[in-house]
């Protein structure tokens, strides 16, 4: 056993081998809006990804990325392949939390998870006995050989970043990787992102950003994902299309279809200047 279990670790050391959640105790922030491209962005470039949808199955990256049938139709969870379509568990759910740690055994060499708002208390519950601490389940990733990583969607509301600053409390000491996505959808400019960039009150005191002082001195980075036209985003989701097929689908409008395209080649620019994001995802 200790022989396949070195043999293990070091074929593991030699290849890209993650196991990323997407994150924010405030929901409607955009996890999912990122993971949808997360995913098909690198699933075009040829990387293996297994992704799992962890709020059941009902969200927008199981119905806009999963498998269809011959008719179009979505196929149930238990017969969708991870690594074609999106898996779904729920866990909220006793019985199916430990999913999001037993795929960290996966061959495959990108696990993406997508976790509905709220997320941290069922994880915590895995194997750190709930409360405040994810040192046990982090680590368990860890040791299964797997580079672990949480993508933090970021709003503009002062929820998002006090979410960013419990995960940091909660993995500290452990090599995890945070990225903190910044979701331009309801801002006018990195301003509008007060308690993460910090602004200094009347009295000339520094408020805010202090976490993400936190999260760049821990090795982490930033990403930020441009505003999509909300019309657009909307068609998008209504018909559940992946980002590269809105832009020529009849259904959009003109207008639309442009914007997406627009949008789509920003969000790649911008994914392709992050240094980190490349040499993270070894592209």
């Amino acid at each position: 056993m200790a022989n396949t279990n070195a043999a293990k670790k070091e074929a593991l050391a030699s290849t890209t081998y993650i196991h990323a959640a997407t994150a924010s105790d405030k929901g409607g922030v955009g996890k999912s809006f990122w993971d949808r491209f997360k995913i098909e962005f690198l699933r075009k470039l040829g990387k293996e990804v297994a992704a799992y949808d962890t709020d059941g199955g009902t969200g927008s990256l199981a119905r806009i990325l999963g498998q269809r049938d011959q008719n179009g139709e979505l196929l149930p969870p238990e017969d969708q392949d991870p690594l074609i379509g999106v898996k779904s568990f729920n866990i909220r759910k006793q019985r199916t939390r430990d999913e999001f740690l037993n795929t960290a055994a996966l061959p495959a060499s990108i696990v993406q998870l997508d976790l509905p708002g709220g997320g941290f208390d069922a994880i915590s519950e895995i194997a750190d006995g709930g409360g405040e601490s994810l040192l046990g389940v982090f680590q368990a990733v860890i040791d299964e050989g797997r580079t672990a990583v949480i993508d933090h969607v970021i709003h503009h509301e002062d929820e998002s970043t006090e979410s960013v600053a419990r995960y940091l409390d909660a993995t500290e000491g452990l090599p995890v990787v945070h990225c903190a996505i910044l979701n331009m959808r309801d801002a006018d400019s990195k301003a509008d992102f007060e308690m993460w960039f910090g602004y200094i009150d009347e009295n000339g005191e520094k408020i805010g950003g202090r976490t993400r002082e936190r999260l760049l001195a821990a090795g982490g980075f930033e990403i930020i994902m441009p505003k999509l036209a909300s019309g657009a985003a909307s068609r998008i989701k209504r018909y559940s299309l992946t980002f590269e097929a809105a832009g020529e689908d009849r259904r959009l409008t003109v207008a639309q279809r442009a914007q997406v395209k627009r949008w789509h080649q920003d969000m790649t620019k911008t994914i392709m200047d992050c240094t980190p994001f490349r040499k993270l995802y070894d592209i």
